[in-house]
């Protein structure tokens, strides 16, 4: 089986790595003779892997991970639109979640069966070791035990990001069936193999084994430098492994793991004073973890999340498709006093006195393009992703301590969590900072409220609101500045927060039955 999948995979390698070689094959079809000849084919793969974050898939709200991100944050209403315009994102406003099922399901599987990929060439080359003498290894064998670290990693968070959107929460982990778990290519020729559904525990061990052992390789071999943010490396697996603890219910294990990643990382926090510099439109800052770094080469133009959000670029949000912040959200901001990230959102709205009340809610303080202040003025859509940075970190540790609970793991959740908002603070609005933070500490529920409104307002827009909203499990009211009818969001009655698995899945895995709903009513 082994050598048939090696096969495929290089058959299914030529797309990626043949303008790579320094000597292009000859016919249709890549020999093994010129597979083993290549200088750096592992490199080759994972930049073949890489780009499913952020390729473009024919639509323009199918961008890759950061369409995800701005689809899935519209469906539990921390982002808004009230227009139609245009028409994209209108089924993740509205709560169609059957619309966009497909996609996730085929981006995701497709990155795992890459990865899959990536670790069979990783074997044929010799399996890496975590003891090893570096004075005997070859550079393609030290390469190896870092491209394996990546390829586990890359796979354990696409896995991640299925068990969330199509596994139902507060359920049994040992019964509840979750997304089928693929270790190899699953298909064979024209033939699909499939597999049946695994248990939820069952995803969340995958997800484990891979990160864990990804970080000891990450460790061993990381004298091999990331090329780039784009690639994985031990602070992403990190944060992934810390996250995916957090959602699952262990805690102490989610706080140990966050811990560890702010203790070593290089990363640092975002300072006040970049908090309405940034625009989020640079790889190059010191929080960003992981992201991409656009180019003439790799951007996907209009079809983008800046394509989508950004009012200075030549976007739908300037052209009167806005998505912005939910009403309710931002009132609930600005009512604290002191928090500067009021001004994220609606700064264009309130500068200029001819009718934009379009703009009101708009991100163009936190999102915008580095290249013009003019509105639309950017049309190079050159802006970089940010997949994950360093707040996140702090925001899962602050979480997990609260949720341990007791007096000293409040403390411990509030200085985690103070971190990041004593560098969120209007300039003169330090004693009501001071005040709001004296409350926190002697009220654990109103603590634990906190730390939920900054999982929202800090990471607005990055994709983590749809599983903030179902790990927290509270009811939302959204404002009135949306298309959606239904302004209350309850977690156990909309059916919105659990994906139903694609029919392109259920007509041809052999092993999982079409399901009759088009939507499912669970939490």
């Amino acid at each position: 089986m082994k050598t048939k999948l090696y096969i495929l995979a290089i058959f299914a390698a030529v797309a990626f790595v043949s303008c790579d070689l320094n000597q292009l094959p000859q016919g249709d079809n890549i020999t093994k003779d010129q597979f083993e000849e290549m200088d750096d084919v592992l490199g080759m793969w994972a930049r073949g892997t890489y780009p499913l974050l952020y390729t473009y898939g024919g639509d323009h709200d199918v961008f890759g991970q950061r369409s995800v991100d701005l689809a899935t944050d519209l469906l539990c209403g921390d982002v808004a639109m009230k227009s139609q315009r245009y028409g994209w994102f209108v089924s993740d406003e509205q709560g169609l979640t059957y619309q966009r099922a497909g996609y996730y399901w085929s981006l995701y599987y497709n990155v795992i069966r890459h990865c899959n990929i990536g670790l069979n060439y990783v074997d044929e080359f010799g399996h890496p070791e975590l003891d090893f003498d570096p004075e005997n290894m070859t550079e393609e064998q030290y390469l190896a035990g870092n491209y394996y670290a990546q390829f586990l990693t890359m796979r354990a968070w696409a896995y991640a990001a299925l068990q969330r959107f199509f596994c139902k929460r507060d359920v049994d982990l040992d019964t509840e069936l979750s997304i089928p778990i693929y270790l190899e290519d699953a298909t064979l020729g024209d033939t699909i193999l499939g597999a049946p559904r695994a248990t939820a525990a069952d995803v969340y061990l995958r997800v484990e084994d891979d990160l864990l052992t990804a970080i000891d390789y990450f460790e061993a071999y990381k004298a091999v430098p990331r090329a780039s943010k784009l690639q994985a490396n031990v602070d992403v697996a990190r944060m992934i492994l810390a996250y995916s603890y957090l959602n699952k219910g262990e805690y102490e294990r989610a706080l140990a793991v966050a811990k560890e990643l702010i203790q070593t990382t290089s990363a640092t926090l975002l300072p006040n004073s970049e908090v309405l510099t940034t625009g989020f439109n640079d790889v190059q800052h010191n929080n960003w973890i992981w992201g991409q770094d656009v180019t003439i080469e790799t951007t996907t133009s209009l079809a983008s999340f800046f394509g989508q959000c950004d009012i200075y670029s030549y976007s739908y949000a300037s052209a009167g498709d806005v998505k912005g912040i939910d009403a309710n959200l931002l009132k609930e901001i600005t009512t604290l006093g002191w928090d500067i990230r009021e001004n994220w959102w609606g700064n264009y709205y309130r500068e200029n006195t001819r009718d934009n009340s379009m703009y009101q809610y708009a991100p163009d303080g936190k999102f915008y393009s580095a290249a013009s202040t003019e509105l639309q003025g950017d049309r190079d859509w050159l802006s970089d992703h940010v997949f994950m940075r360093l707040e996140t970190a702090y925001l899962i540790a602050a979480e997990a301590a609260w949720r341990i609970g007791g007096e000293d793991k409040d403390v411990e959740a509030l200085d985690y969590l103070d971190q990041i908002t004593s560098k969120r603070i209007k300039e003169g609005s330090e004693n009501a900072y001071a005040d709001y933070k004296q409350s926190l500490s002697n009220d654990s529920k109103k603590l634990g409220e906190a730390i939920r409104y900054n999982w929202r307002v800090e990471l607005w827009g990055e994709g983590y609101g749809l599983q903030t909203f179902r790990r927290w499990g509270e009811t939302v009211t959204i404002g009135e500045n949306h298309l959606r009818m239904n302004k209350t969001l309850v977690p156990s009655t909309i059916r919105v927060f659990t994906f139903v698995i694609p029919s392109s899945e259920t007509n041809y895995n052999p092993y999982i039955r079409p399901t009759t709903e088009m939507s499912v009513d669970n939490n």
